[in-house]
């Protein structure tokens, strides 16, 4: 089996398991703006930014790091320094956070961040045994488990936000039922009890993981621990930057809108901000089978011919989910409500951004593998500085369509300053003519339904105008592939 096939069936595994766990997870978004106001909401959304940001931190580039030295150290001895690091970290930061909850917050949300933190120090421990599977090529064992995860989170979402609140409004006070829910459950706090659902789901599956990081137990090196932290700390910095550009929209935001108000605009922007994910899952599980492949491949062949044609593949994949989802938006709109629709302008642009995430992710090669990962933290850096700016810049005057501008033109810059320093450091030829084509044509034919949606959508009835609407959308996909395919499909067997 080719080595580009290789990569395509291992992402088509990762890609099987993560698309059907990202899109179950999707699925509570409706469910969540369906069973608590736009302030809990606004909350989750919020709060898992924080999470988002702080899981990067305690993991610190450690999973990157263990597919570099495992290669070439022992590979028990690199997954116990690694493996007692993080668990000693975790621990570490869970002392240091719970004292001082208290004065973080005010009581309504200590609680809260109590969760939140247990939450990340688990989540954290299991990232590494996760990195191990992937490793281990074990890609059905970790969608399994990622499967299982959320599952039980979807279980325990519907117990806490509608059996409970159902029990509790009409069982007598009396009952079984109504006892036993008044323990673990309060109106109120739907917010809280989606951490509570996730905290829990996390222990499950730590616990699924417990057997295989015990059969990986070796010896503690505490040399090679001090050489994996100076060739991660570029990668946290890295990580953490990543994180920020993808979350600190959904910090900021509430905080310069201010009050109350700020909160339900969150809500707003997080709602479609997920549809937006659907691009997401598909570059989340390329970067799954990705990095392990390109460290394998390093040391196997210098021949780097074989990045041009994925980061090609990527692009034209993620350019037909970019015109997909944005034709098809009223049918993706079902799983909003109407307080939900106005945050639609977004979509397109936070789209294109999580596609120029996985752009940046696929060029990443050229600084990982030549072991110049600090160019990798000065150009996050750089982006961070970028969308942290334009967000104070932009938000108070076009609210969070400013925030969705501010990450893509985030994005771009980073990708800019990667094949920047790429040609200068560590070349890899890419076809950027032949991208760049391809990008201006998906542009080209989402602006014709734009302005036939925009321009003239009144000419027609009801009926007409989406028959009209839907069939022009479905001819254009049909253009799309069918150039892809006159340019692609030789290439694409010589890759093969």
């Amino acid at each position: 089996m080719g080595k580009f096939k290789s990569l395509a069936s291992e992402t088509v595994i990762y890609g099987g398991g993560t698309i059907l766990v990202r899109l179950l997870n999707w699925l509570l978004m409706p469910y969540y703006i369906r069973t608590m106001d736009l302030f809990q909401y606004g909350l989750v959304t919020n709060i898992y930014s924080y999470i988002a940001i702080f899981l990067v931190i305690l993991t610190y580039g450690f999973e990157t790091t263990f597919f570099r030295f495992a290669k070439k150290d022992d590979f028990k001895t690199v997954f116990t320094t690694a493996f007692i690091s993080i668990c000693s970290s975790s621990i570490l930061f869970l002392l240091l956070l719970y004292p001082i909850s208290d004065n973080i917050a005010n009581s309504n949300y200590t609680d809260l961040i109590k969760v939140a933190a247990l939450l990340v120090a688990i989540d954290a421990v299991s990232a590494l045994i996760f990195a191990k599977l992937r490793f281990d090529n074990r890609s059905i064992k970790f969608a399994l488990l990622k499967l299982i995860n959320v599952l039980v989170i979807i279980g325990l979402n519907i117990f806490f936000l509608r059996i409970c609140p159902i029990i509790v409004e009409n069982y007598s006070a009396d009952s079984i039922l109504y006892k036993f829910v008044h323990i673990v459950y309060s109106p109120g706090r739907e917010a809280y009890f989606v951490l509570i659902s996730n905290l829990l789901a996390s222990i499950v599956v730590l616990l699924f993981l417990v057997k295989t990081a015990i059969s990986s137990i070796g010896k503690f090196d505490f040399t090679l621990l001090i050489r994996m932290y100076k060739y991660s700390l570029p990668i946290l910095i890295v990580g953490i930057t990543g994180m920020i550009n993808q979350n600190i929209d959904k910090i900021l935001l509430p905080k310069l809108i201010g009050g109350d108000e700020g909160i339900k605009q969150l809500a707003i922007y997080g709602a479609n901000f997920k549809i937006g994910v659907l691009m997401a899952m598909f570059t989340q599980s390329f970067r799954m089978a990705f990095e392990p492949f390109f460290f394998k491949h390093h040391r196997e062949s210098n021949d780097n011919s074989i990045y041009n044609n994925i980061l090609t593949y990527f692009t034209i994949f993620g350019f037909f989910i970019f015109l997909g989802v944005c034709y098809f938006l009223d049918v993706i709109n079902l799983f909003l409500t109407s307080d939900y629709l106005e945050g639609n302008v977004i979509i397109p642009i936070v789209l294109l951004a999580q596609l120029l995430s996985g752009v940046y992710f696929t060029l990443s090669v050229w600084y990982k593998v030549s072991d110049n990962t600090k160019y990798g933290a000065v150009m996050g850096i750089v982006g961070c500085i970028v969308t942290v700016l334009l967000n104070f810049v932009l938000v108070p005057m076009f609210g969070y369509i400013g925030a969705a501008i501010s990450s893509l033109v985030g994005y771009a810059i980073m990708v800019l300053q990667s094949i920047y320093y790429s040609n200068k450091i560590y070349p890899i030829y890419y076809n950027w003519k032949k991208i760049s084509s391809y990008g201006l044509l998906t542009i080209s034919l989402y602006l014709i339904t734009y302005i036939f949606n925009t321009f003239f959508s009144n000419t027609f009835d009801t009926l007409l105008n989406y028959i009209f609407r839907y069939s022009l959308s479905i001819g254009l996909l049909i253009v799309f592939l069918l150039i892809v395919y006159k340019n692609e499909f030789k290439n694409l067997k010589k890759a093969i």
